[in-house]
């Protein structure tokens, strides 16, 4: 058993996510860093894509059943364990952390995942963020040794373009654009979320940009709104949009993409 007893700004049970629901507008939802999510569940023996608390930047504590094993991936935290309660008291790099226990965070599957879908407000622990006082059930696991690992991977590949494809209407908007968006040095700006990040200076040109039918796209995808700042969609973003689509972001790097912080240069670049 896990007990909140102080929050972070933004947590939520995440999983794999949910696959095969964009027909009916179901974002497939999942950790925002999946290999994250991976390397914490291996930590503590658990299957891959078990469910786990995704913890984004800021401080917190929980209390963790005696004898629970424990492991933090992702982002670069300073955390520790004090008896039963695990303590995370800042993050050096990155954004995202997942708190992996043995046996998993047991809340009830909706559509084949326990992930929590916010937009949705389903999944998880009752479609929402987690709270000071929340109690989370774990799945069965061999007693361990109360032991808990902190294993950083945000800093990976530190510095290396992310690598991104032509998007599908990249046509109606000029080959201009896409040689824009890979000589500019981006930043990531305070208008992130799990839905998308959007991204500042220098705005690219849209003069001219045509209106277009709402068409699928999926995380990854990078639009243009009016204004010219890119928006990379994240795990919960929408199923459909109207934005030109100017660039997809290989799945393997949006991971590493979303342990960028506000403030954050980020560059793209051809495979």
């Amino acid at each position: 058993m896990i007990t909140i007893l102080k929050a972070p700004p933004f947590a939520t049970v995440q999983d794999r996510g949910r696959c095969g629901h964009r027909s009916i507008a179901v974002p497939p939802s999942g950790a925002m860093d999946p290999e994250a999510l991976e390397r914490a569940n291996q930590l503590v023996g658990n299957a891959a894509g078990t469910a786990a608390i995704e913890w984004g930047i800021g401080t917190g504590r929980l209390r963790l059943s005696p004898a629970l094993d424990a492991a933090v991936a992702g982002a670069d935290v300073l955390a520790r364990r004090e008896r039963d309660e695990l303590i995370v008291e800042s993050f050096r790099a990155g954004a995202w952390a997942y708190v992996a226990v043995a046996g998993g965070v047991d809340v009830p599957e909706v559509l084949g995942s326990r992930s929590t879908c916010l937009p949705g407000r389903f999944g998880g622990l009752e479609g929402r963020l987690l709270r000071t006082g929340d109690v989370l059930k774990t799945g069965s696991a061999p007693a361990g040794g109360a032991r808990t690992t902190i294993a950083s991977t945000a800093t990976r590949q530190e510095g290396t373009p992310f690598r991104v494809l032509p998007g599908p209407d990249l046509a109606l908007v000029g080959t201009a654009v896409w040689e824009d968006f890979l000589e500019a040095e981006w930043t990531v700006s305070r208008a992130v979320s799990r839905a998308g990040y959007r991204l500042d200076r220098p705005a690219l040109p849209v003069e001219g940009a045509p209106e277009l039918p709402s068409a699928p796209v999926c995380p990854g995808t990078v639009q243009l709104p009016p204004g010219g700042r890119p928006i990379v969609l994240m795990p919960d973003g929408p199923t459909v949009g109207g934005y030109p689509r100017i660039a997809v972001l290989i799945s393997s790097e949006l991971g590493r993409f979303a342990q960028r912080r506000p403030g954050e240069p980020v560059r793209f670049a051809p495979p």
